[in-house]
């Protein structure tokens, strides 16, 4: 695992299609980034313009090609359409951790697509690899993030007080973290 070859390979489910992020979904994703609700803990402002969108896109594509992470953009099996996307990023190769992010349309909340996608990015991480840890950094008060990821086998790891700036708050920040160990004991959906 060489982190400047790294790249986000396709990985498919029973309900899902993960994909490396392109461009070409900036259409798609400004759905998502344009949402207050879904960006009210996300660490940008929602964007106002297609242009903001593709900018945001852009970025993930820019650290991908730099090394700085995987980017996954999630669509239904039989649909090409993005409905979210999936990062591991601040992959740290010596001590085998990363950390995961992801984001979902609203139109697609408490359907466990995101559960899935998130199990093969897990499965990915642990298995062709080789990560050892997992870390998911959360606001307290985004319950639906907190059990996704408990619901992952993360556990709660720690608070860090007004650690993030978002949209002109500061938010505090749970640290949860997932082992490889405790992945492979866990009951997968």
């Amino acid at each position: 695992m060489t982190g400047h070859h790294l790249s986000a390979i396709p990985l498919q489910t029973k309900r899902l299609r993960l994909r490396p992020l392109a461009l070409s979904d900036a259409e798609a994703m400004h759905e998502i980034y344009a949402d207050p609700e879904t960006l009210c803990y996300w660490s940008c402002k929602p964007a106002r313009t297609m242009d903001d969108t593709r900018g945001l896109v852009q970025k993930d594509l820019d650290a991908a090609a730099r090394g700085q992470g995987l980017f996954w953009a999630v669509s239904r099996a039989r649909r090409p359409e993005c409905i979210g996307k999936c990062v591991l990023f601040q992959i740290d190769e010596t001590n085998q951790r990363a950390e995961v992010g992801f984001l979902l349309n609203r139109r697609y909340w408490r359907s466990g697509l995101m559960r899935e996608a998130m199990s093969a990015v897990i499965d990915h991480a642990f298995g062709e690899l080789g990560l050892h840890r997992l870390e998911a950094d959360t606001d307290p008060q985004n319950a639906a993030s907190l059990g996704l990821l408990e619901r992952l086998g993360f556990k709660q790891e720690g608070l860090f007080r007004e650690r993030w700036l978002v949209n002109g708050k500061r938010a505090d920040s749970v640290m949860l973290g997932l082992l490889r160990p405790d992945w492979e004991g866990l009951d997968q959906p």
